[in-house]
């Protein structure tokens, strides 16, 4: 098994136990010009090959059957192991608690299935752009918790400070807190690109925004654009 290389160009790790969406996501990467030095069927290999390989981006395929935690554990350690890394998350349909699992864990997006190959290709070159740019977006420290990535996705969703509360069986003033975190964390002024940070990696579907659209125009202005 090889190890380490001087080099001076883009390298990735696949892991996917699906073995037709782990070519197809190495075809992708291969189109933006990036080169999979090792991939594995086993999610649980992610952070051991990302360490050996020393590469730049891991990209990991979780399907249905695989826990939620399994991913987090996984994707933690490879962080640590490698915290220059990048990671992007390959998940099947919309799973809530897969997605935020990913985030909170590290990966810089999580890309739902079904997505088109120009989808996930746009991802992983504006993950790759981020770490190029120095971005806070990819850096460890900037990583938001499991309870901060919940309460971003009920946000981004268009709840109120108060819904989120009730949502959450917590106080309005534990919101307003976890959300001076996220806007720091995150480098952002307000709940609106906030949002469109979590839109943007995954955390809230379109679809879902669309299916939510005709009750909050009903909410008052007020509900929607408080600040912390």
């Amino acid at each position: 098994m090889g190890g380490v290389t001087n080099r001076h160009h883009t390298t990735a790790v696949v892991t996917d136990v699906n073995p037709l969406r782990q070519e197809r996501t190495r075809l992708v990467l291969r189109r933006v010009g990036i080169e999979v030095v090792a991939g594995s069927p086993s999610v649980e290999q992610s952070a051991k090959l990302a360490e050996i390989y020393g590469c730049d981006l891991l990209v990991v395929g979780a399907a249905d059957e695989v826990d939620p935690a399994s991913v987090y554990r996984v994707l933690r350690r490879a962080h640590k192991v490698r915290p220059e890394l990048v990671s992007v998350t390959v998940v099947e349909g919309a799973s809530t608690s897969m997605v935020e699992a990913a985030l909170a864990a590290g990966s810089f997006a999580v890309v739902t299935q079904p997505a088109s190959a120009d989808e996930l290709s746009s991802v992983i070159r504006t993950a790759m752009a981020d770490k190029r740019s120095g971005s806070s977006s990819t850096a460890p420290r900037c990583r938001l918790t499991r309870r901060e990535i919940g309460i971003l996705r009920l946000v981004a969703e268009g709840r109120s400070n108060r819904e989120v509360a009730k949502l959450l069986w917590v106080s309005d003033q534990t919101v307003k807190f976890h959300l001076a975190n996220i806007y720091k964390k995150l480098g952002v002024r307000n709940r609106m690109e906030a949002s469109a940070w979590a839109v943007s990696r995954g955390l809230v579907q379109i679809e879902r925004l669309a299916l939510l659209a005709e009750p909050l125009e009903h909410a008052s202005e007020g509900a929607v654009a408080v600040s912390p």
